[in-house]
């Protein structure tokens, strides 16, 4: 019989105490897939402990580089004796992995590798990533189920490029790509996500020639090498996760401090949390959210940084359920990002679609417990949030998917008073 985890929850409790954001599992992926660039010893710390992060360092390692961790801190070296085909069950396992596509082409390796996985949230083509890259001089192409990538036997070449979408993965490859290129690349309509400009950073303090002509508007200069750090190079904080908790606050009405984040990364959250009627408070690396006296509906939408994020919907729709009024949300980066709201429902949220982009929710409503499946990693954060308002006891599945992206989230939901635990067994499997 099989044996699934789940997390155990009885709601209906306040949330009170201080709880300290981890580094960006957005922003560790591609610092560490830039490794590959450059030979050397890459040290890094603020590392959060994510499934996400083992299986891009066995991906790293099935290339022949060789890291060790160490607490919060992970040294990965790079010998320049690059070996076979990245791992295909790890490129399998999880988006982020197409992110070596970029560092694998600027050092001429050329690789055979499978269609990158992870959570279903829709398309997120990786055209952007092949078309721009063919401009460079690489010949890449999908045969099947697998990406074969042949590196021009020169070094890449410069090139005008501009996005047709500011798609996150698409910038970071080329950015990757174009540190090494021979000339200067201009990259146009980019993401300026914080985690994209924290790459920049580390590839700058490493040698490279990157100028931001304007928001969306990058230069860059090929340089022959980069050289490594001497010193460790911090990872910045998670702003999803420090949403995650805001948000989990909110949703119970309780008193949360928020420690170690960046608040200038937070600032459209603020913003939405502060025209429901909670009181947010915050300095350069604190966020401190009380309740208001009163909580009205709100109308959200998604996009872009430095927009509403993408990935605080699911969270911030638990919220809404429990605002006097009609909310809407309308989601303009992921077709299928609403697959949860089924499992919301079971609930008796009562949330209904206005279109297949848009949802309305009317609050506030009494959530009664039940048995949920996470359907992604955001979606399983906003399914806990929602049982955390049950007054009985619910239990949320897909554990898997929460814990690629959230370093200790039930450890973390306990000190701040939640009743929640971590769950496994053979008969109570979710149906």
């Amino acid at each position: 019989m099989a044996v699934q985890s789940y997390i155990k929850i009885k709601g209906g409790l306040k949330l009170k105490g201080e709880v300290k954001v981890s580094g960006a599992k957005n922003s560790v992926l591609p610092l560490l897939f830039s490794s590959l660039i450059s030979e050397g010893e890459h040290h890094f710390k603020n590392i959060p402990d994510l499934k996400d992060l083992h299986l891009a360092l066995k991906l790293l390692s099935s290339l022949g580089l060789s890291h060790k961790k160490l607490k919060q801190e992970l040294i990965i070296q790079n010998r320049q004796k690059l070996t076979g085909d990245p791992c295909p069950k790890s490129v399998q396992s999880f988006r982020a992995s197409i992110l070596c596509l970029g560092p694998l082409m600027d050092i001429g390796k050329t690789v055979k590798i499978p269609l990158p996985g992870g959570c279903d949230i829709g398309a997120r083509p990786i055209d952007l990533h092949i078309e721009s890259l063919n401009k460079m001089g690489a010949k890449i192409c999908i045969k099947k189920s697998h990406i074969v990538a042949i590196a021009p036997k020169n070094k890449l070449k410069a090139c005008q490029l501009k996005l047709k979408f500011p798609s996150v993965g698409a910038t970071e490859n080329l950015i990757m790509a174009c540190v090494l290129a021979k000339g200067t690349s201009f990259l146009e309509n980019i993401a300026c996500e914080p985690e994209i400009l924290d790459l920049i950073r580390y590839l700058n303090k490493m040698g490279a020639k990157i100028e931001q002509l304007k928001k969306r508007k990058l230069k860059i200069t090929g340089v022959k090498k980069l050289l490594t750090l001497k010193q460790a190079y911090p990872v910045i904080p998670d702003r999803i996760e420090a949403g995650t908790w805001l948000i989990a606050g909110a949703c119970v009405r309780g008193q949360i401090t928020v420690k170690k984040c960046e608040t200038k990364h937070l600032k459209s959250l603020f913003e939405k949390l502060k025209l429901i009627g909670f009181d947010v408070k915050w300095n350069s690396s604190t966020a401190l959210l009380k309740p208001g006296s009163q909580h009205k509906s709100i109308n959200v939408k998604t996009g872009v940084y430095p927009a509403f994020p993408t990935d605080l919907q699911s969270q911030f729709i638990a919220l809404m359920t429990s605002l006097k009024g009609t909310s809407s949300l309308l989601e303009t980066i992921f077709e299928n990002r609403f697959r949860y709201v089924e499992q919301l429902n079971r609930l008796g949220a009562g949330i209904q679609f206005e279109n297949p982009s848009k949802i309305l929710v009317k609050g506030p409503v009494l959530l009664k417990s039940n048995k949920l499946m996470a359907t992604d990693l955001r979606a399983g954060a906003g399914l806990v949030l929602a049982g955390l308002m049950t007054p009985g006891t619910s239990e949320v599945y897909g554990l898997h998917h929460i814990e690629r992206g959230y370093e200790n989230f039930v450890p973390k939901l306990k000190s701040l008073g939640a009743d929640i635990q971590l769950c496994s067994s053979k008969s109570k499997l979710y149906k």
